[in-house]
């Protein structure tokens, strides 16, 4: 649940979502450690959990061969009919799966699918498989969730109260579990704790390990009730918070800003703010978030005109640009873009130029209405550019004082028309001339004038 949220929110990329998703695939990796040993637990001896053990080496080796030698030669194959492949990767699954329930083997199907999933993961078409599955994983999660509506009994208050309870000490402990260590390891309170706000529910795989523990008499049916229940609670609550985790942050800040003093929590958010130079008292113009338009803007300064680039500074939250920015002569600092009082700490000096080039499309928690609103507030003598999806945001952004408007599909459309007077202005000259109408010279030009294989540009 939480990684289709994710990525319905497009936060898959962003370094807390590629937290959440590390520490949920370490909870896989002691999940297999669990369904390995949960048929002995009630009898454990340790030639059977060695036994279970090298069978899970032996149903990894064999998925892992698979997936070197074999499958390739197959896909290669089927690779001219996206649908014939994504069949032939769901059998193999479904075959690694009855070969894991043989009784020489002795394995279960959840355990033989997320060997599966990992060994799928090495091949080159994983992505457009996720692309295509995803229909299918949401039809089998709403059967998951139809089957797990079933098992629920009528619900009674000390059923209902104790899986209240339970999602309470779930959301009391889980700062403990993820947002401490997050941050005494370095990670920053910002990221630590969309982190833990995004992994607030418990896993699906309790649920699995608990069934699977009943039908082995470990537990009894009233415990997965409450298990049930927890679960419901907290996948219901999870899925908004997960929406709303930026603008959650945000609330928590403002709280302990409140508490514990302003000035500490912005320190705390700009981490990387103090750079070798101290001040900024050159760095007058100010990118708030970086992002593909702003990585090209750094590439053609650094080629046309490198004497701007000790005028800019740069505020984010994404840390590994940040060595590849400083290379170029621009300074950073780690910080909400979205907290007026992390952008009073990110730069020290005059700032005559903002600029918020990331469209709504790409921001979480924040809008370029709002980074308006802030850079006004905080720099009241800058002018301040942003960006908008269309025209009517556009018209809201300058009635609200936007200096300067981005709109792409107008700056493309004024290219093109560009290019189109151009062609049209040619094919008049040669029709007078009575030449033949080969304009590859036209776009040519165009195409020299534009080439960017000499800018070097920086991945985001």
């Amino acid at each position: 649940i939480v990684v289709k949220l994710l990525s319905e929110h497009a936060e898959m990329d962003t370094a807390p979502g590629r937290l959440t998703v590390g520490i949920l695939i370490f909870q896989d990796i002691w999940a297999i450690i669990v369904l390995a040993i949960q048929p002995d637990l009630a009898n454990p001896q340790v030639l059977g959990i060695l036994r279970t053990f090298a069978m899970i080496a032996v149903l990894a080796i064999v998925a892992l061969a698979y997936a070197k030698f074999v499958m390739p030669a197959i896909f290669v194959f089927a690779s001219r009919s996206i649908e014939l492949m994504l069949i032939i990767a769901l059998a193999w699954c479904f075959f690694m799966c009855c070969l894991a329930t043989l009784p020489f083997i002795g394995l279960s199907m959840e355990l033989a699918s997320l060997i599966s999933g990992v060994a799928l993961a090495t091949f080159p078409y994983s992505a457009e498989f996720n692309g295509k599955i995803k229909y299918i994983r949401d039809f089998f999660i709403t059967l998951f969730f139809v089957g797990l509506g079933m098992q629920i009994p009528v619900p009674d208050f000390a059923a209902v109260g104790r899986g209240l309870l339970v999602a309470v000490v779930v959301l009391a402990v889980r700062p403990i579990g993820i947002f401490l260590v997050v941050f005494v390891l370095g990670g920053g309170h910002r990221l630590a704790a969309i982190a833990t706000i995004n992994l607030s529910q418990i896993s699906e795989f309790a649920l699995v390990i608990c069934s699977l523990g009943m039908n082995y008499g470990h537990i009894d049916e009233d415990t997965l009730t409450i298990l049930i229940w927890t679960f419901s609670l907290l996948a219901i609550l999870s899925s908004y918070m997960i929406g709303f985790n930026y603008r959650i942050y945000g609330m928590m800040c403002r709280a302990c800003r409140r508490v514990v003093g302003r000035s500490s929590i912005g320190q705390g958010d700009t981490s990387e703010q103090h750079e070798e130079g101290g001040d900024h008292v050159d760095r007058n113009i100010v990118l708030l978030g970086f992002h593909k338009i702003a990585a090209m803007l750094i590439a053609h300064f650094e080629h046309h005109e490198p004497h701007l680039l000790a005028k800019i500074h740069v505020i984010d939250f994404h840390e590994h640009i940040m060595p590849e920015l400083r290379k170029r002569g621009v300074t950073c600092a780690y910080g909400d873009i979205s907290s007026p009082d992390v952008l009073e700490h990110a730069h020290h000096g005059d700032v005559r130029l903002v600029i918020s080039s990331i469209p709504d499309s790409m921001l979480r928690g924040v809008d370029n209405l709002r980074l308006l609103q802030i850079s006004k507030q905080v720099w009241p003598q800058a002018d301040v550019i942003v960006t908008a999806d269309n025209p009517r945001q556009a018209h809201m952004l300058y009635e609200a004082g936007a200096d300067y408007v981005l709109r792409m599909a107008k700056l493309c459309a004024e290219r093109l028309h560009v290019i189109i007077a151009d062609h049209s202005t040619h094919c008049v000259h040669h029709h007078h001339l009575g030449e033949e109408l080969k304009l590859n010279h036209v776009f040519q030009s165009f195409r020299q004038n534009e080439q960017d294989h000499h800018l070097k540009n920086i991945n985001v």
